[in-house]
C-alpha cells in the first residue's frame, strides 16, 4: 500500500510491530476521503496507529503479524471495536472503511452478526461501513469469496485495496466485483507527460467502470494527480495532498477541497446541461422522518407512478430518500412486515442520498450519478434549492437527456476529425469567459490548402487536414490536455483554447511539429511550384498560420468580437512567407486598434 495517513505506512521495524501486538498497544486514526465530485468529506479509513513512534502501521503487515503470533482475532476485535467506537458519536452521514483480514472468517470465535451488532448499537447502519478487505495476498482465493459473501450477507459494502494496472488486478475486479476498489498509489500519472502512466490508469477506469465498481485513489500527494483522477472520472481519493488522519474525525484540507470544487465548476460550467436541471425536476412527495413505514407503503400503493419519496426535517430540508423497489424488498423478507411495518420510516431510509443544487449541470450530475455504489444507480436524485427540497430527477430522465445532449454533439463534429464542432466550440468559448480565468485562443490556418487539394486530390486533402488535427492535439496533450479544448471550425480552420500558462511556447511547439511532418504529404518534384492563379510558391507550399490571443482579463470580451480580432491577427499572420505565429495579450477593454503589439514569430 502507498497510502498517507500523515506518516507513511510501513516504517517501522517487525520488532516495533510484534512488540505492540504483544502489548496490545495500537491505536485508531482516521485518514479523511475526499468527494472528487463536490470537494465534501465521502469517508474515512480507519489505519492502525503506533502510538509510541507517532506512526501509522501498514494494514496488511499488521494483520498478518498478529496472525504469525497467534493473535489476529483479538488483534482484528479490539481494532473495529475501537474503529466503530471512535466514528460514531461523531459523523453518520459518511462512510467508515474498516480494514479486515479475510482469514479471519474461519476463526471459531467470530460469530456471524457481530460486527453487525456492535454497529447498530454504536448508533450506525450497514450502509455506513466498508469493509476494506487487506489480505491481497489471498488472490482471487476462495478465502477471499468467501469472505466477501459472508460479509455481504449481512449489509455490508466491500472494498478491494491494491488494485492495479496488472493481470491479477483486472481478474480480481472482472471475478470478485467488489463495491470498491482502490487504486494504488504507484498506478497514478506522475505528471501531465507520463502518457505511459496514464494509459495504464485509463485501463484500470474503464475496466472499473464497465463492472460498475467505484474507485477510490489512495497515495495522493500531489495537486497535478488530482486533474487525471477527475478527468477520468475517479470518484474519490485519500492521501497526503487531501488530509492527514487524525485521532479526531478530521476535515479536507481546505485548499484541497476548493481546488476540487474550482476543478468541477471550471469543467461544467457554461456546459450543455447548465440551467438545464429545472426541466427535468419532478415533483417530490415529502414526508418526516417520523412517519411510519405503513404511512409510506400504503401512499406508494395509492400512487403507483411514483417510484420514490423524500425524507425532510422540518425545515423541509432533504434528509433521506426511499425508494419503492427497495421499500418491497425490505418489506418481502421473512421478517419484514413485522420487523419494520410500524417503525418510523428513518429506520429504513437512505440517509446518503445524491442530493444537488438546482444550479448544478446536467453533465456534471450525470456523472455524479453513475459514480454512486451499483445499489444506489438508479435512485433518484434530491434536487434542491437553497437547501430545501425542490423535486427529485430520475436517471431515466437524467440519461434521456444526456443521450440527446450526446448526439446533437455528434452531429455537430467533424466526421473527418472527430473534433468538436461550431455549437460545441460557441459553448466552450462561452464557458471560458464567463469563468474569468485567463486562458487563451489559437487559431490555425493551412496556406494554400485550395491549391494543394486541386492539385494532389481531396483524398490526399483529408490527410493533410487529418495530419493538421494530429499536430494540435499532441501538442496540446504535452501541456495540460485536461483543460485545453481542441475544436474544428471547418475546412481548414481549427481552434485551441487552454489556460496552460505558456500559450505562446505551445503554439511555437505546434508550428515546429507541422513543419517536421508535412513535408511527407508533398512530393519531392523539380521545379518551381504555382498556386492556381499561377502566382509563384516558396518553400513548401502548404504552410501554417497560427493566430494567438491571451485573454489576461475576459471582462468586455464576447465571442463574436474575439473572433472578429483573431481574424484580423490571423490575416497579419499570413502576410508573412511560410508558417508563421502572430500573438497578442489582451486586456479589458483593449481596443482593436491596438495592432503595434502583435509580436511575428515565423518559420
Amino acid at each position: 500500500m502507498d497510502n498517507d495517513v500523515g506518516v507513511w505506512f510501513g516504517k517501522q521495524s517487525p520488532e516495533r510491530l510484534e512488540e505492540a501486538i504483544d502489548r496490545q498497544s495500537s491505536e485508531v486514526r482516521y485518514s479523511p476521503i475526499a468527494s472528487l465530485l463536490d470537494g465534501s468529506v465521502f469517508g474515512y479509513e480507519a489505519v492502525p496507529w503506533d502510538e509510541q513512534a507517532g506512526a501509522a502501521w501498514d494494514a496488511g503487515r499488521f494483520f498478518e503479524q498478529a496472525d504469525k503470533q497467534g493473535s489476529l482475532y483479538d488483534a482484528d476485535r479490539r481494532f473495529r471495536e475501537s474503529a466503530i467506537r471512535g466514528m460514531a458519536p461523531l459523523l453518520t452521514h459518511v462512510k467508515l472503511f474498516i480494514p479486515v483480514p479475510a482469514r479471519i472468517i474461519y476463526d471459531a470465535r467470530l460469530y456471524p452478526g457481530n460486527t453487525l451488532y456492535r454497529i447498530e448499537a454504536a448508533g450506525l447502519r450497514p450502509e455506513n461501513v466498508v469493509l476494506l478487505l487487506v489480505d491481497q495476498g489471498e488472490g482471487h482465493s476462495d478465502t477471499l469469496i468467501a469472505a466477501i459473501r459472508h460479509y455481504r450477507l449481512q449489509g455490508f459494502r466491500i472494498a478491494l485495496s491494491g488494485i492495479g494496472a496488472d493481470r491479477v488486478s483486472f481478474r480480481r475486479l472482472v471475478e470478485l466485483k467488489p463495491d470498491y476498489a482502490r487504486i494504488g498509489g504507484e498506478w497514478l500519472p506522475a505528471h501531465a507527460r507520463d502518457h505511459a502512466g496514464e494509459s495504464l490508469f485509463q485501463a484500470i477506469c474503464l475496466l472499473a467502470r464497465k463492472e460498475k465498481i467505484v474507485l477510490l485513489a489512495e497515495g495522493v500527494a500531489q495537486e497535478e494527480q488530482l486533474r487525471a483522477l477527475m478527468t477520468h472520472g475517479v470518484g474519490y481519493a485519500q492521501g497526503e495532498w487531501i488530509g492527514e488522519s487524525g485521532e479526531r474525525l478530521e476535515p479536507i484540507r481546505r485548499e484541497a477541497s476548493e481546488r476540487i470544487r474550482l476543478e468541477m465548476r471550471s469543467k461544467y460550467h457554461g456546459s450543455a446541461g447548465a440551467g438545464a436541471l429545472v426541466e427535468l425536476l419532478e415533483p417530490a412527495t415529502t414526508f418526516s422522518r417520523r412517519t411510519p413505514v405503513s404511512e409510506v407503503a400504503q401512499h406508494f400503493e395509492r400512487h403507483r407512478e411514483t417510484n420514490g419519496f423524500v425524507i425532510v426535517d422540518d425545515d423541509k430540508r432533504p434528509v433521506g430518500l426511499l425508494m419503492k423497489e427497495k421499500l418491497h424488498q425490505m418489506l418481502a423478507w421473512q421478517f419484514g412486515l413485522p420487523l419494520y411495518w410500524n417503525r418510523p420510516v428513518d429506520k429504513i431510509m437512505d440517509t446518503q442520498p445524491l442530493v444537488v443544487d438546482q444550479a448544478t449541470s446536467v453533465d456534471q450530475l450525470s456523472q455524479v450519478a453513475m459514480a454512486r455504489e451499483p445499489d444506489k444507480l438508479y435512485d433518484a436524485v434530491v434536487v434542491t434549492k437553497n437547501g430545501r427540497t425542490e423535486g427529485i430527477v430520475s436517471i431515466r430522465s437524467l440519461l434521456e437527456w444526456v443521450t440527446n445532449a450526446r448526439m446533437a454533439d455528434a452531429q455537430s463534429s467533424s466526421p473527418l476529425t472527430g473534433l468538436p464542432g461550431n455549437e460545441p466550440i460557441r459553448r466552450e468559448l462561452t464557458r471560458r469567459l464567463e469563468d474569468g480565468r485567463p486562458f487563451a485562443i489559437l487559431y490555425a490556418d493551412l496556406d494554400y490548402f485550395k491549391w494543394y487539394n486541386d492539385k494532389y486530390g481531396f483524398h490526399r486533402g483529408d490527410d493533410v487536414i487529418r495530419f493538421t488535427s494530429e499536430a494540435l492535439q499532441t501538442v496540446v496533450k504535452e501541456h495540460g490536455a485536461d483543460e485545453s479544448f481542441v475544436g474544428h471550425i471547418g475546412g481548414d480552420d481549427f481552434i485551441v483554447m487552454t489556460y496552460y500558462g505558456n500559450p505562446v511556447k505551445m503554439a511555437e511547439e505546434t508550428l515546429a511539429f507541422f513543419e517536421k511532418g508535412i513535408s511527407s504529404f508533398l512530393n519531392d518534384e523539380r521545379g518551381p511550384s504555382s498556386d492556381r492563379s499561377g502566382k509563384p510558391l516558396s518553400g513548401a507550399a502548404l504552410s501554417l498560420s497560427l493566430a494567438l490571443l491571451i485573454c489576461r482579463n475576459a471582462d468586455g470580451w464576447t465571442p463574436e468580437k474575439l473572433a472578429e480580432y483573431s481574424a484580423l491577427l490571423k490575416k497579419r499572420a499570413k502576410e508573412k512567407n511560410g508558417s508563421s505565429l502572430a500573438w497578442e495579450a489582451l486586456g479589458a477593454g483593449e481596443g482593436m486598434d491596438d495592432r503595434d503589439k502583435v509580436v511575428f514569430t515565423p518559420r
